[in-house]
């Protein structure tokens, strides 16, 4: 698992169990209605910022680099197996890809801006893959071939293959709270955890613990709102998949004083199984500071900061 990776887009089923003389109590797991369509926005994005201030001589650097894919996508389940595992069609509605080096912008798409819609990956929209959504949450990706033959050539035809790799299919529609909870009654101050590697490009590859809690569940005309809250922190245990250090910051990170922030949030309906809201993001900040031999007595330190971001987000819109 790719740490915030994410995520694959699922939609949780409520069935209540009936006790004698107990009020009903909402499960949370998944219970996929055949046929039912939503349409969702999902954004995954990744930057990095390096920014090193010299007081002493008045001088400053900047840099930024990173990219976004954002995604609005319509999830028609198309059918159930015996055990609940469902085949999911998803069509793209529109879509956005954004690109930038630490020189400027080297890529920027946007399938609802008329200039753009010549690009060759304009021609995705409206195209769909299959993916299969398994009751315990884990998703897996059924059949792309075709989508992924509409752009054939060019550099169109390099960005769609990163759109539509593996990897971010199911970081689109994997939403890992759910994937890791544990089926069966949910209620107010329920919690879980899980394990986590940091995304690739991350300044230094580590684990993250997450926890998830349940901090609500509320009534909102007839239906059942949850809203589960996410925090991690580093871990010591070492996953299997974790990415290797990049070659220069492995070597730089002993100078470093580091921050990391890793928080999240999903609000689901439990009475109907629709995620409403879903986000998880990553802020890492690698700071130092050093004072020149020749420093003036009234300038600072000179400052280096590079810092690190993944942000991965999911809401329904219809």
């Amino acid at each position: 698992m790719k740490s915030v990776q994410a995520i694959s887009f699922v939609v949780v089923g409520i069935s209540l169990s009936f006790f004698a003389g107990c009020t009903p109590t909402p499960e949370m797991g998944l219970n996929l209605a055949g046929g039912s369509e939503n349409v969702y926005k999902t954004v995954v994005e990744t930057g990095k910022d390096y920014e090193y201030i010299q007081p002493s001589i008045n001088k400053s650097l900047e840099k930024h680099s990173g990219n976004r894919i954002e995604m609005t996508f319509a999830q028609n389940i198309e059918s159930l197996d015996n055990e609940g595992t469902a085949t999911a069609v998803i069509t793209i509605q529109s879509l956005k890809y954004f690109v930038t080096s630490p020189e400027g912008a080297v890529i920027d798409f946007d399938s609802e801006r008329e200039a753009d819609k010549k690009n060759a990956l304009s021609k995705l929209i409206g195209q769909s893959y299959k993916i299969k959504i398994a009751k315990n949450g884990k998703v897996s990706i059924l059949d792309a071939s075709a989508i992924r033959k509409v752009v054939k050539k060019g550099s169109a035809m390099k960005n769609a293959r990163t759109i539509l790799s593996g990897d971010q299919i199911i970081k689109r529609h994997q939403v890992l709270a759910l994937v890791d909870s544990a089926q069966g009654p949910v209620k107010v101050g329920d919690s879980w955890t899980s394990l986590a590697s940091s995304p690739v490009g991350a300044l230094k590859a580590k684990t993250f613990e997450k926890t998830y809690q349940v901090e609500q569940i509320k009534s909102e005309k007839g239906q059942q709102i949850a809203i589960i809250s996410m925090n991690a922190i580093p871990s010591s245990k070492r996953l299997g998949d974790m990415p290797e250090d990049e070659p220069v910051v492995g070597v730089m990170a002993a100078m470093f004083d580091e921050q990391d922030s890793f928080t999240g949030r999903l609000i689901i309906n439990l009475t109907n199984g629709q995620i409403l809201e879903y986000n998880e993001s990553l802020d890492t900040v690698w700071f130092a500071a050093e004072s020149p031999e020749d420093q003036k007595s009234d300038k600072g330190p000179d400052r280096l900061t590079i810092g690190f971001t993944h942000v991965y987000s999911i809401e329904k819109i219809d």
